[in-house]
């Protein structure tokens, strides 16, 4: 898991950052309708069942070593968000777990994990530590007793990144397989806000380098894309970011090694991350 995250810019939905990816690619974006199933349902949206397991599992690969999720992880990171829960890194900082803990609740009423409801954003402000004392053991219980509170990570994630990341890539002419794992994998990592690092800043900078996918190629365009998102990761804008962003930069030689050897993501697929080597089925 990764030691440090940034702060992703939450949107009510994702439309607006459709408008932004599009004027950024100079393309007119759809209204694209991914409507947001049951929790036991996982999104189609942009790309099939399939699809969306393994553009998930490659991410798993470099957030956690595995591509099997990891929902029992709980962990205090000491960098000021609180707990860290699950492979996509929600934390107690923000409202992310509470909205976890709200979804699975719906499905399991009797869940002690809503006890910490009343500590955490957006109930107030802050999640003071003392608060949340018994959170972690919580959470890994619950998540043993039942594959439901699983299910509830992954449809929060879904809002919060798949389906806006497989927007934004509709939006900038992103129609493969290994293109919408780049634009999942990079909204993860560096979220979707105005900074430096975020993933508009970076299409910002393709598009003054190459133009849009329309003025190249699609493998052109991904190729720029990841080489700016290297440079970003060597030399983040954030300087709390810096050291662990350095160490992660070896993600984006493997989905760059994907879109040159199976952008289709056809299975087995090999991902590569440092000394961590995992198939894909």
């Amino acid at each position: 898991m990764q030691k440090s995250r940034r702060d992703i810019l939450r949107l009510a939905g994702h439309i607006s950052l459709i408008s932004a990816v599009a004027a950024v690619a100079g393309a007119h974006a759809e209204a694209v309708e991914l409507e947001e199933g049951p929790a036991a349902t996982p999104p189609s949206g942009n790309a099939d069942h399939a699809l969306v397991r393994r553009i998930k599992a490659i991410s798993n690969v470099f957030e956690v070593g595995s591509a099997e999720p990891d929902f029992a992880y709980v962990e205090d990171l000491e960098d000021g968000r609180g707990f860290t829960v699950t492979q996509y890194g929600f934390c107690t900082y923000n409202s992310e777990v509470a909205e976890v803990i709200r979804r699975y609740a719906k499905d399991v009423p009797a869940t002690t994990l809503t006890r910490f409801l009343p500590h955490l954003p957006p109930v107030t402000m802050t999640a003071r530590k003392a608060e949340l004392a018994g959170f972690p053991a919580a959470w890994r219980k619950e998540v043993k007793a039942s594959e439901l509170l699983g299910r509830a990570c992954d449809a929060e994630a879904d809002r919060l990144y798949l389906r806006p990341a497989l927007a934004a890539a509709k939006a900038a002419g992103i129609h493969s397989a290994i293109g919408k794992a780049i634009f999942y994998d990079t909204w993860l990592q560096h979220g979707a806000s105005t900074d430096p690092d975020s993933l508009p800043s970076i299409l910002k900078r393709v598009n003054a380098k190459i133009g849009g996918v329309s003025d190249s190629s699609e493998a052109e365009f991904l190729r720029t894309f990841l080489a700016i998102r290297k440079s970003v990761l060597h030399e983040p804008a954030s300087r709390e970011t810096r050291e662990v962003w350095r160490a992660s930069a070896r993600r984006v030689e493997a989905l760059l090694n994907l879109l040159n050897s199976n952008p289709d993501l056809a299975p087995p697929i090999e991902v590569s991350n440092a000394d961590i080597h995992v198939v894909v089925l």
